[in-house]
C-alpha cells in the first residue's frame, strides 16, 4: 500500500507558471474519508434534532395557549357555582325565618368553611414543574374552591333536605305565612327609621310603601281571615289580614277594597287596588307584617 498519494495541480490561464505537485500522507486521505460522512451523519442529526424541537416548542406553546385559556374559562365557571351556592344559602336563610326555625349555621359561622383540604396543598411534580409559579397557584385555587363548593353543595342538601320535611309538616304555617310581595312597584320607603315628608322629623317607619299608579291591583301575600276593612286615621282606607300563628297584615291608603270583614280569601287574591286616601303624598301601598302585634321588616317574608 502506498506511503503517499501525489497531487499535481497545473495552471489554468498562466503557461509560465509550473506544475506543482504536492505529496499528502496516505493515513490522512483515509482518515477524511471516513470522518466525511460522519460529519455528514452528524449534520444530518443536529438539523433534523433542532427540526424536531422547533416543532415540539410550536405543538407546546399552542397547548400552553389552549390550557391558559381552558383555566380562565374554568375559574369563571367556578365563580358562578360560588355565586349560585350564595343563593342558595341566602334562600335556606330566608325560609328558616319564614318557618321560625333555627339558621343552619351559628352566628359568626361560614358556610364557606366547612372543612376544606390543606392550605399548603402541591400539584404533582411533573404537573408543577412544567408551569409558572403564579399558574400552578391557580390551580392549586381552583382545587380549593371546588373542594369547597362540593362541601357547601353536600351541607345544603343537608340543610334543605331537613327544612323540606319540616315545611311539609308546617303546610297550614307556611300558607299563612305572607311570603309574596302585595303589589308591583317602586319601594319609595323602607322599614325602619326615616324623616318624615309631613314633619321634617326623624320617626320609625313600621311597613313598606310601594308606590304605583292609582288602581293597581293588591293582592293577598297569604291566606287569612280579613276581620277590619274601612277608613283609619292616616292609614285611609284600611284592610287587616288575620293569617293565623300571631300574623296579621296591614293594607293602607287603598282606592278600593274588594274584601269584606269576616271574609276568608287565599294566597294571590285580589283584595283591593292602590289609591292616595289617608296621609299620604302620592298613589302608593303602605304594607305591614305584625307578629304578635309587633312591626316587623316585610322584606324579611318577601320570597318573589
Amino acid at each position: 500500500m502506498a506511503k503517499y498519494f501525489d497531487v499535481v495541480v497545473f495552471p489554468v490561464n498562466s503557461k509560465k507558471t509550473k506544475v506543482r505537485r504536492f505529496k499528502i500522507p496516505a493515513f490522512f486521505v483515509w482518515f477524511m474519508c471516513l470522518l466525511t460522512p460522519l460529519f455528514i451523519a452528524s449534520s444530518v442529526y443536529v438539523m433534523w434534532h433542532y427540526s424536531s424541537n422547533t416543532l415540539s416548542c410550536q405543538k407546546f406553546k399552542v397547548r400552553t395557549g389552549v390550557y391558559r385559556q381552558q383555566l380562565i374559562t374554568l375559574e369563571k365557571k367556578v365563580k358562578g357555582l360560588q355565586a349560585q351556592m350564595s343563593k342558595v344559602k341566602d334562600l335556606d336563610d330566608k325560609l328558616r325565618v319564614i318557618a321560625n326555625l333555627k339558621p343552619s349555621l351559628q352566628k359568626g359561622e361560614s358556610a364557606w368553611g366547612i372543612g376544606g383540604i390543606s392550605e399548603d396543598a402541591t400539584l404533582p411534580g411533573e404537573v408543577a414543574n412544567t408551569l409558572a409559579p403564579e399558574e400552578a397557584e391557580r390551580i392549586r385555587q381552583l382545587h380549593y374552591d371546588l373542594f369547597r363548593i362540593e362541601k357547601l353543595s353536600k351541607f345544603e342538601e343537608k340543610s334543605l333536605g331537613q327544612l323540606h320535611r319540616i315545611l311539609i309538616s308546617r303546610k297550614s304555617l307556611l300558607d299563612s305565612t305572607p311570603s309574596i310581595r302585595p303589589a308591583y312597584g317602586y319601594e319609595t320607603s323602607g322599614f325602619g327609621f326615616r324623616i318624615s315628608p309631613f314633619t321634617g322629623h326623624k320617626q320609625f317607619h313600621e311597613g313598606l310603601d310601594i308606590a304605583n299608579r292609582k288602581g293597581t291591583p293588591v293582592i293577598a301575600p297569604a291566606n287569612g281571615l280579613v276581620v277590619f276593612t274601612g277608613r283609619r286615621g292616616g292609614f285611609g282606607n284600611l284592610i287587616i289580614i288575620d293569617h293565623g300563628h300571631g300574623i296579621t297584615t296591614r293594607f293602607g291608603h287603598l282606592s278600593r277594597i274588594f274584601v269584606k270583614a269576616g271574609q276568608h280569601v287565599k294566597r294571590g287574591e285580589r283584595i283591593a287596588a292602590i289609591g292616595n286616601t289617608g296621609r299620604s303624598t302620592g298613589p302608593h301601598l303602605h304594607y305591614e307584617v305584625r307578629l304578635s302585634g309587633v312591626p316587623v321588616n316585610p322584606k324579611r317574608y318577601i320570597l318573589n
